[in-house]
């Protein structure tokens, strides 16, 4: 992130078209921006960028609002959410004001410390899918008390994203009918690679709470869960997990 916020015109660009018309405050959009790091560079780069985290959060407006997140195999991610252009091109003008206040000198002195351990970079757009969520205690409200975030890609097949739309619908239906009280936010990829994607973020205390409580639904779900899950895995070309933390 420390590079990406100053972002030139060829990446703005890239902001989807639909954001740009965007002047609802629903649904949320967010940007996310992850580095990749060779397992061995780790705890270097964990305390390279811990040095600019705290020259961030010392110097950052108190309304500049972004969430981090790492995963030893998904690497180090940046996420903001906004709900327009506007919002974005203001961020982008509070983070270069931040800068200023650090120092652009001291600033890249930080900077080239990680980067230099950076081997992968990349930056996409997603929308929230609120009628395919089910978050009975809400993406940000669970943030106190489950710092963990289990994380599934779903890659449905050329042709059948509505179908599949109209299935996590019923996901939804399934988790109220039975009153589950543990939910996931559904996000539609809108950039990026093997598209197309939904990604599906599930908070959690731990990643081994997130498996004993999928086990747990499971049990509650019965025949009806088997079956769902059977529909909603014909309908995709590739499922994909992973497991991060805030």
């Amino acid at each position: 992130m420390k590079r990406w916020m100053l972002l030139p015109l060829a990446v703005l660009m890239l902001m989807p078209a639909s954001l740009a018309a965007q002047e609802d405050a629903s649904p949320t959009w967010w940007a996310v921006f992850t580095e990749q790091v060779p397992p061995a560079d780790v705890m270097a780069f964990e305390e390279a960028s811990a040095k600019a985290l705290e020259a961030i959060k010392a110097n950052a407006p108190a309304d500049m609002v972004y969430y981090t997140q790492s995963g030893m195999e998904t690497g180090y991610s940046y996420a903001i959410p906004m709900e327009s252009m506007t919002d974005f091109m203001m961020m982008n003008e509070q983070w270069m004001g931040m800068i200023n206040e650090i120092g652009w000198e001291n600033w890249e002195a930080m900077s080239a410390k990680s980067d230099a351990m950076v081997e992968q970079r990349s930056m996409n757009f997603y929308v929230e899918l609120p009628d395919q969520s089910y978050h009975p205690e809400g993406f940000v409200e669970s943030m106190a008390d489950k710092p963990a975030r289990h994380y599934d890609w779903i890659y449905p097949k050329s042709g059948m994203e509505d179908e599949l739309a109209e299935v996590m619908k019923e996901w939804v239906a399934l988790y109220a009918e039975h009153g589950i009280d543990n939910g996931w936010t559904a996000y539609q990829a809108v950039s990026g690679d093997n598209l197309p994607m939904v990604v599906l973020i599930t908070p959690t205390t731990t990643a081994a709470a997130y498996y004993v409580m999928s086990e747990e639904v499971d049990q509650i779900l019965g025949e009806a869960g088997q079956e769902m899950m059977m529909k909603s895995m014909a309908m995709m070309r590739k499922f994909e997990h992973n497991d991060w933390m805030y």
